[in-house]
């Protein structure tokens, strides 16, 4: 017992120190891998949980667990009519008093959060919305599971990256982890949700992101299929009958291409219609859940994910005037439930239509040409992809995501050619996917190139100058012209002792006061003091930017958001061009890799090209800046550079990242910098 307890101690004591020399800022490594696997595992256990809870309320609900479908079409007229509507209202009812009547976040906000940072996800939010989805799904609502399942784990994610303080980069990947982790598990699909996070959410493709979404949506979909089964369609074997077909499949791909873009406007005008609506938002999803249930009397395919009704698709045993009723009747019951309030994913009933439409095209298609084109179930696969590829514009996504969830390879290229011409003509119609409207209509532009986004994501407190130079507004002209002669730059602010704000002075205006001898020390600052456009810290740069366009300085001041406003600082065109390159070099070259230069006892300079004229480098810090700190140097402002990393002593655990500003640099420290050429060999000359 005494030698067992004796290794039990040794034991604890080896786990506290790994854990103390855990860096959660290092880029790479054991740890890094560690936090992948784990959200792979999270993943993992959230879908399983969710399917499960998902059965247990069905047969607490409905008292059974065959298909919704069968249960629907056992049930009474006016059941059938009101089951959906209870869903809707208890679900509603937990999002009242569960969330205050919050919505929590979706895809859509979940894009903002991963690529803008606009936002943070809730576990908390995220939970509750779950088990509002649950209810409405279980009920029969039309919306899919995949929403919540990719939420929570996003969430979790994103928990841990702020408890452990990873850097911006690293948290990004690392919730984009929990996204597809969440993904794979809907559908076990580890290369089409690694490649859904990929293409539709981050909007990179860098085999350094693509890595740590692979392994984290593999041990999601290991651990899925160990647990709860593989494929969740049941597809035969199918097959390209001839080259003719390819007419046909090019024609779904146009029908694709316009009915995404219908879809995402009939669910936006269902939710302006409910909104319009002078009631409370549980009576806006009780009606809802009424009008679904009135679809439903007629095609009870519509309840649901739909899953059930894509088997039937897949296997030809839907008739022609039965698909066009489920495609018509998916494509009002989806916007019914989520227009109405209803939270759940799109991704599911997109898929349902897809296939109704391909069926409908497959039946045609073998009424014209019988000996030349394939069962329809061939074309209810290919237009599962088609309209994923028309809603979300990620077409290689669509591609492989269909061909993974049905483990069925034989009609790659219809699927690739269908995908292809659905995502060019949709894209021409309707420039937003269904996850990029909702942001837009939000004033949030989510498909920016990568400049534009960085003006977005970068804030006011970020870059402002808080000790400009400043007066105090009954400060005298002599003085002003004392003080201007003493300091660089052009302008002057005019802040009183309780940090209001009166306004800029610049050198014209000075002189020209200067002129006027007749009124001589008369003058005051105030005098002289011009009111500008102010900015709020928590502003976007952006915002900022459009403030210089119609204005006449290059700076703006900064005020707090709480009355009375207070002066924080300015916020300079140079400030913000610095740090819009730094950022959108950060992002182009978000997971690139950094190889320290030391070669033995030598250390040579490792430089890694970057666009244009900048470079990353990594220097010795020179003899004349030693003693000082980071914040004394002021490198950002002396030298326009950017420091990324302090290296102290041997090996990559010395790594500061970021760089601490109150630590004085000491002989042997390595600056890791990033800026223009002629920059950085001026500060290696210093």
């Amino acid at each position: 017992m005494q030698l067992r307890a004796t290794r039990l101690q040794e034991m604890t004591a080896s786990l506290r120190k790994l854990l103390m020399q855990f860096d959660p800022a290092q880029r790479t490594g054991a740890w890094y891998v560690i936090l992948i696997v784990t959200m792979g595992l999270v993943g993992g256990f959230v879908g399983i949980g969710y399917r499960l809870l998902l059965s247990l309320f069905q047969i607490i609900y409905y008292g059974s667990t065959d298909p919704v479908i069968a249960i629907a079409a056992r049930l009474p007229w006016y059941l059938c009519l009101v089951a959906p509507a209870a869903g809707a209202l208890v679900a509603a009812l937990v999002i009242r008093y569960g969330l205050r009547g919050a919505q929590g976040e979706g895809m859509s906000e979940m894009m903002e959060a991963i690529t803008l940072r606009e936002r943070t996800l809730g576990v908390r939010a995220s939970l509750w919305k779950g088990l509002s989805s649950l209810i409405a799904i279980g009920s029969g609502g039309s919306i899919g599971r995949e929403g919540p399942m990719a939420q929570i784990s996003t969430a979790v994610a994103g928990r841990i990256s702020e408890r452990l303080r990873l850097p911006a980069d690293r948290s990004r990947i690392l919730m984009g982890c929990g996204m597809a982790a969440g993904m794979a598990a809907a559908y076990n699909t580890p290369i089409g949700a690694s490649l859904f996070v990929m293409e539709v959410i981050i909007g990179n493709f860098a085999m350094e992101i693509f890595g740590p979404l692979v392994v984290a949506a593999v041990v999601s979909t290991l651990l899925t299929r160990g647990l709860a089964g593989g494929a969740i369609y049941e597809v035969p074997e199918l097959r390209l009958v001839s080259g003719w077909e390819f007419v046909p499949y090019v024609a779904l791909g146009l029908l694709c291409a316009f009915v995404g873009p219908l879809f995402i406007d009939v669910l936006r005008g269902t939710t302006w219609s409910f909104s319009k609506l002078p009631v409370p938002p549980w009576a806006r999803a009780t009606l809802g859940g009424l009008l679904l249930g009135a679809v439903a009397i007629r095609v009870p395919h519509v309840l649901g994910t739909g899953a059930d009704g894509v088997n039937l698709m897949l296997r030809s045993e839907m008739a022609l005037g039965l698909l066009g009723l489920a495609l018509a009747g998916k494509l009002l019951a989806t916007s019914l439930s989520l227009g109405s309030g209803s939270s759940g994913g799109v991704f599911t009933p997109v898929l349902f239509m897809g296939a109704a439409l391909g069926g409908l095209v497959g039946t045609v298609a073998g009424e014209i040409w019988p000996s030349h084109v394939a069962s329809p179930a061939a074309y209810s696969l290919v237009g599962m992809s088609g309209l994923l590829a028309s809603t979300m514009h990620a077409p290689l996504m669509a591609t492989l995501m269909i061909l993974e969830m049905t483990l069925n390879y034989n009609l790659i290229l219809p699927v690739l050619v269908c995908c292809g011409v659905s995502a060019m003509v949709s894209r021409a119609i309707k420039r937003d996917s269904i996850y990029t409207d909702k942001l837009r209509r939000r004033g949030v532009d989510i498909d920016l190139a990568i400049e534009e986004s960085a003006l977005q994501s970068i804030k006011v407190e970020e870059v402002m100058w808080t000790e400009p130079p400043t007066v105090t507004p009954d400060t005298s002209l002599r003085k002003l012209l004392d003080r201007f002669l003493t300091m660089r730059g052009q302008n002057i602010h005019v802040v009183d002792s309780e940090r209001r704000y009166h306004g800029i002075i610049d050198v014209q205006d000075l002189v020209a006061a200067a002129d006027q001898r007749q009124v001589g020390d008369l003058v005051i600052a105030g005098d002289l003091a011009r009111r500008l456009p102010h900015v709020e810290e928590g502003d976007p740069v952006a915002r900022v930017m459009e403030k210089f366009w119609f204005g006449e300085h290059g700076e703006s001041p900064v005020l707090s958001r709480a009355a009375p406003q207070r002066f924080l600082g300015v916020v300079t065109r140079r400030d913000i061009l610095r740090a819009f390159d730094r950022e959108v070099l950060q992002r182009k070259l978000m997971t690139t890799r950094y190889e320290p230069g030391a070669t033995g006892r030598r250390l040579r300079r490792s430089t890694v090209d970057l666009p244009d004229e900048f470079a990353i480098e990594e220097l010795p810090v020179p003899d004349a800046l030693l003693g000082h700190t980071l914040l004394d140097l002021d490198l950002p402002h002396r030298y326009l550079l950017t420091v990324l990393a302090l290296k102290r002593g041997n090996g990559n655990k010395a790594d500061m990242i970021p760089p601490p500003a109150d630590v004085k640099l000491v002989a042997g420290d390595r600056l890791v910098l990033v800026g223009r050429r002629t920059d950085v060999n001026r500060f290696s000359r210093s």
